[in-house]
């Protein structure tokens, strides 16, 4: 059983597809779930993420345009208004020349009204390995945009994945990620407040486990983090019943995992989401792109329904869906339930 998801999509690669629309208008399906093609400022697109604001529920996607890895590869942002049929042309928020700025994370504050946006950032074609995580923040609901400020300066450090608030909404917790090593780990950054001295929580065994997905289970100080493999075998998970202060070892989950970018998303009803490419190994294409349910916080998987799947025979790149970010939204004044959901498509 699902629910009604609204699909928010946009293009990767170099040359972009005459025959598709990249215009950001939504369209209905027969199934009853909706489209769009955002567009995007660069070709070279990748790692979406999206967003809610409060209380206009405007919708907020971020992407980075202009090549992984390339110099210039830039942060670009998107905006749906609650009474548009149409996500608004995508624009660069963040641009460091010589540099490529990649995996947008955006966390709306509720409190201070303040839309912040932070990104890994590093010189052009020089590695990974040399990443930082910068930040920048809207005070206007993503129209224009402070400059982005060196905010975690580690060598490796990435983010991806969304932030989420403490129990007592006294702080928040940022998964991370470093890639200085060849199999990668991962560690949380913790806050006392939004813009405050934050606190670095390693994530123990987690060499090869990376690009965590932090849920909160039953409304309770009990997180579940999900991870990607750099194994290609299958997403993990661990723990934690202190509100994120101290994680249990990870544990392998059911679904597959191709070492490629995933989501869990903790809905309304406090069923579990996860999307990702229902496929391990990395000979294949990053498709089909899934969604699976769970109704015992991630332990099973009973329900599955692949998003887009490539039409090839499967021996080909031609048909990449990869890298989802989901959000369940609340529009003012209404009884909202749609789960809007972002990825790559076709790079």
């Amino acid at each position: 059983m699902f629910l009604r998801i609204l699909l928010s999509l946009f293009i990767y690669s170099r040359l972009l597809n005459a025959i598709i629309p990249f215009d950001g208008i939504i369209h209905r399906s027969t199934d009853g779930s909706s489209y769009a093609y955002l567009s995007p400022p660069k070709t070279g697109n990748h790692v979406s993420f999206i967003e809610q604001m409060a209380p206009t529920g405007t919708l907020a996607v971020a992407w980075f345009t202009g090549g992984e890895n390339e110099p210039n590869c830039s942060i670009a942002l998107s905006l749906l208004h609650i009474d548009s049929q149409q996500f608004t042309p995508g624009v660069i928020v963040s641009e460091r020349a010589n540099y490529s700025n990649q995996n947008p994370v955006l966390f709306w504050d509720n409190q201070t009204q303040i839309l912040h946006l932070y990104h890994s950032s590093q010189l052009g074609n020089a590695g990974e390995i040399n990443s930082q995580i910068w930040h920048a923040q809207s005070k206007d609901q993503g129209v224009t945009w402070s400059t982005a400020e060196p905010f975690y300066t580690m060598s490796g450090s990435f983010d991806r994945n969304r932030i989420i608030p403490t129990m007592n909404n006294d702080g928040v917790l940022l998964p991370c990620y470093n890639t200085t090593t060849n199999s990668g780990y991962s560690f949380i950054l913790r806050s006392s407040f939004i813009n405050s001295s934050w606190t670095r929580i390693n994530l123990p065994l987690t060499n090869n486990l990376i690009q965590p997905s932090i849920i909160r289970l039953n409304n309770s100080s009990q997180l579940r983090s999900f991870f990607r493999d750099r194994n290609a075998q299958s997403i993990y998970y661990a723990d934690s019943n202190d509100d994120g202060s101290t994680w249990s070892i990870p544990k392998v989950t059911s679904l597959p995992n191709n070492d490629a970018g995933i989501e869990g998303y903790t809905l309304k009803n406090g069923a579990v989401f996860m999307t990702f490419n229902n496929l391990n190994g990395t000979q294949q294409p990053r498709s089909p792109l899934t969604i699976a349910l769970s109704y015992d916080n991630g332990l099973t998987w009973p329900y599955k329904r692949n998003i887009q799947i490539h039409a090839d025979d499967n021996t080909t790149y031609i048909g990449e869906y990869s890298y989802p970010s989901l959000i369940q939204t609340s529009w003012a004044a209404a009884d909202d339930n749609d789960i809007h959901l972002v990825y790559t498509y076709d790079r």
